[in-house]
């Protein structure tokens, strides 16, 4: 299954890029960060706007900033940190924020936005059936295999067997996010195929990450969950009657999909007591984890499940290994090397040390 899946993630890189409408991409994702007056700085115009049916929970009279958002995300880290070093200190922010609150609420609306922006024609933040459909199959097979796999630990050995199998799954699924992650930022457009509309929404969502917030849960991750279905399924007929296997897939597949959630959690300005309590202590990809993604020219911090991989990965310079292996086997640039291009020179010499996160 690991093969398979790495093979149709490759296949997709080597595609050649359609040159107009990776243009139109990159040319959005790099305006806001490269011209401080670009109407993608504001967010004032729009190439593809989509209200949702259902009204956003925070309406006000413009759209934040790009700026504003990290500014407030990286004032919520700050906030956050103070309350765990000092009981006193949290007292009184708790105290603050009951003497301010229309003001407190008012500021955050602003920081959220007017509106989601959606990146695709048709796409809102409306849960279907459809949607709902999608991820009970999911769990439905899930529930399958855990039945078939749960009879097989009858004993202590098993049991832990049992759990070295979830937490290898947990940290390859970390890994395996960011790898996709790292794909679909800088490879391929709206017209790559089946992977046109992640690819779009991924890239796109550089430029309003705030976007991710008004997704309910259901339409938030079922993006990710429809191309689950048909490997699930596929896992489910060659891994029938293998227990450990059968634990495995269950985990790694709903990882995938539950990152999605996790991401969103990590681009929220404030978050509940225990989410903030879980990114803390790393079960959770913290805000402070992903933000460090969120500068041009996105090259680093692409796992979004726990974010545990991350350090591994972008220190061995694991993804400017495979972005020259991808460029020697097809000619196709990352976007990274299209928003920094001293990075290709480095990356193709070899001279990883020179990059140290080049921005």
């Amino acid at each position: 299954l690991q093969p398979l899946l790495m093979a149709m993630l490759l296949a997709c890189l080597l595609l050649p890029l359609h040159g107009d409408a990776s243009s139109a991409v990159l040319t959005r994702m790099r305006a806001p960060l490269s011209n401080p007056t670009h109407p993608w700085r504001s967010v004032a115009q729009r190439r593809v706007s989509v209200r949702s049916e259902a009204p956003p929970q925070a309406v006000i009279a413009t759209p934040p900033t790009l700026d504003a958002y990290e500014d407030a995300l990286r004032e919520s880290i700050r906030v956050e940190d103070m309350q765990l070093e000092s009981a006193a200190a949290k007292k009184d922010l708790a105290l603050v924020d009951g003497e301010g609150e229309g003001e407190s609420s008012g500021a955050k609306n602003k920081v959220r936005g007017k509106e989601p922006e959606m990146w695709i024609e048709g796409d809102s933040t409306e849960v279907t059936n459809f949607q709902r459909a999608t991820l009970a199959t999911i769990w439905a097979m899930s529930a399958f295999l855990l039945a078939d796999a749960l009879p097989a630990i009858s004993g202590a050995p098993e049991g832990a067997m049992a759990l070295l199998v979830v937490g290898f799954s947990m940290m390859f699924a970390d890994f395996f996010s960011g790898v996709f992650h790292w794909a679909v930022d800088n490879y391929g457009n709206l017209q790559t195929p089946v992977f046109g509309s992640v690819i779009h929404s991924f890239q796109g969502h550089h430029s309003a990450p705030w976007t991710i917030t008004y997704r309910p849960f259901v339409n938030n991750v079922h993006k990710i969950a429809l191309p689950v279905v048909p490997l699930m399924g596929l896992a489910s007929m060659l891994i029938h009657g293998n227990w450990m296997a059968e634990i495995f897939a269950v985990v790694f597949f709903n990882m995938q999909i539950l990152g999605q959630e996790f991401h969103k959690l990590s681009h929220m300005i404030k978050t509940p007591p225990l989410i903030t309590k879980l990114q803390r202590c790393g079960v959770l990809l913290s805000k402070k984890e992903h933000l460090a993604h969120h500068t041009s020219p996105f090259e680093g911090h692409y796992c979004i499940v726990t974010g545990h991989m991350n350090g591994l990965l972008d220190s061995t310079h694991f993804f400017r290994r495979l972005e020259a292996l991808v460029y020697r086997c097809g000619g196709s640039e990352p976007n990274c090397w299209k928003l920094k291009p001293e990075m290709k020179d480095a990356v193709l010499n070899g001279s990883f040390n020179e990059l140290s996160r080049v921005r």
